[in-house]
């Protein structure tokens, strides 16, 4: 029987632990980071949602080079990039399962919400119908670049077949390609040697978290929620501000 490190299929079942924070309606500061170096808790920022909610879910600049101390400093959620062979990071700690979120399709943001609110029944039932849950999975390509790549939790055929393409990324480098007649990707495993993507270049997964989330929601009034709610109204008041 594997371990939980060694099986892709029990990866939600190992702790997601660091203690950097999120400023509300922003990126994580060079002093957030620093302060809560200084106030190590085990307890994370990015907690999942419980697995009652994640239940009723199942019914979102780099460097190209490979040598050298040149380091990737900004990292984004995304799908596999077309065309492009792909591999999953080993280590269960470059992975979390179920954190809530918000996805702004119309500005392309990504807001993590506090997993007590999101199950709370404070937050608005309109902006509470679109959040979801999302899977993070760690990913390097053979370009010498990283990305997170997210899977939402669903019982759709999508999430079926993302799962199984994590898992074959996890083993070798791949090129994943959307099916859509079928709801399904088609995988295309490597036919010659990739050099391993350069995982120790990494920073920690939850400073990576920090660089791809454009906010924290943690009350019921946030900015994010409010803008939200006022159907487009907020963001032209914001318009006419800055004119």
């Amino acid at each position: 029987m594997l371990s939980p490190e060694n099986d892709p299929a029990r990866l939600s079942d190992v702790a997601f632990e660091s203690p950097a924070v999120i400023p509300a309606n922003g990126k994580a500061t060079h002093e957030a980071v620093a302060n809560a170096t200084k106030n190590t808790s085990s307890k994370t920022m990015f907690a999942p949602a419980s697995r009652k909610a994640a239940e009723a879910a199942k019914k979102g600049a780099t460097s190209t080079s490979r040598t050298g101390k040149a380091k990737q400093v900004s990292y984004e959620f995304g799908k596999p990039p077309k065309g492009i062979y792909v591999k999953v990071h080993p280590s269960p700690a470059y992975h979390t399962f179920n954190l809530p979120v918000f996805v702004n399709e119309n500005e392309g943001t990504f807001h993590y919400i506090n997993p007590e609110l999101f199950e709370s029944g404070d937050l608005p039932e309109r902006f509470r119908n679109v959040c979801k849950l999302m899977d993070i999975h760690t990913a390097g390509c053979a370009d010498g670049t990283f990305f997170l790549w997210h899977v939402f939790v669903s019982s759709s055929k999508w999430r079926k077949a993302a799962i199984k393409s994590v898992q074959e990324a996890q083993r070798e480098f791949v090129i994943v390609s959307s099916i859509k007649a079928r709801q399904t990707y088609n995988v295309e495993i490597a036919d010659q040697p990739i050099p391993e993507p350069k995982w120790s270049s990494l920073p920690s997964f939850e400073q990576m978290l920090m660089d791809a989330f454009d906010s924290n929601i943690n009350v019921a009034d946030d900015k994010v929620v409010t803008d939200y709610m006022s159907g487009g109204v907020a963001a032209r008041e914001d318009e006419e501000d800055v004119e």
